[in-house]
């Protein structure tokens, strides 16, 4: 009996020992105001996410993902331009200027989620950017959705970002509170609700 025991308990830490880790990794949602650098440079306005910890793997994850027009000319204001993710150009003086609008750790389901849009956006056909229809809130408002997040419809975010997430966090007030106080029940709270106005 004790022998049986004994090898009970060593399949039990084997299975555990042999099944997948959970991802940790906590989403940021930020935005960034229209900043005039040095008279010849502007930042323009941009909703970003960052992600950060340890997938489910055990790697290290620490990425910032955005969407923008690759270069910035007036024609971006009718037609549309070439678009890239923006991953690569955002610095940290970047987003030490940034709002942090609010945070949440990621269940393994929203982080593959995530990627998934993120893959789905890089690979878009070209011209990607489109000021009113393809830019940087709508692309963060298909990865707010995509982790089961209430967004708003309504056009007139779709060139403001920073009042974009301001209305995501209040729509979802209640919801980002349980998760931020019991960021491991995330799960359990955050369903798809419909997208509304």
């Amino acid at each position: 009996m004790k022998t049986r025991f004994l090898s009970l308990l060593t399949l039990i830490a084997f299975a555990l020992l042999a099944s997948p880790a959970s991802a940790a990794v906590t989403i940021t949602f930020y935005s960034h105001d229209l900043r005039l650098i040095d008279g010849k440079n502007t930042d323009f306005p941009h909703a970003f996410v960052m992600l950060d910890g340890t997938d489910a793997s055990g790697a290290d994850v620490h990425k910032e993902f955005g969407f923008s027009a690759r270069h910035i000319f007036i024609n971006v204001l009718w037609e549309p331009v070439e678009g890239a993710l923006d991953y690569d150009s955002i610095t940290p003086t970047y987003m030490a200027e940034a709002k942090r609008h609010f945070s949440f750790t990621l269940s393994d389901a929203q982080y593959r989620a995530v990627i998934e849009v993120v893959r789905k956006w890089a690979s878009w056909p070209q011209p990607s950017y489109d000021v009113d229809s393809h830019n940087c809130v709508t692309f963060v408002k298909e990865i707010a959705v995509a982790v089961g997040l209430a967004v708003s419809d309504d056009k007139k975010f779709v060139r403001h970002p920073r009042a974009f997430l301001d209305d995501v966090a209040a729509r979802n007030a209640r919801v980002l509170a349980q998760i931020q106080d019991q960021p491991q029940q995330n799960q359990a709270n955050l369903t798809k609700p419909p997208i509304s106005p």
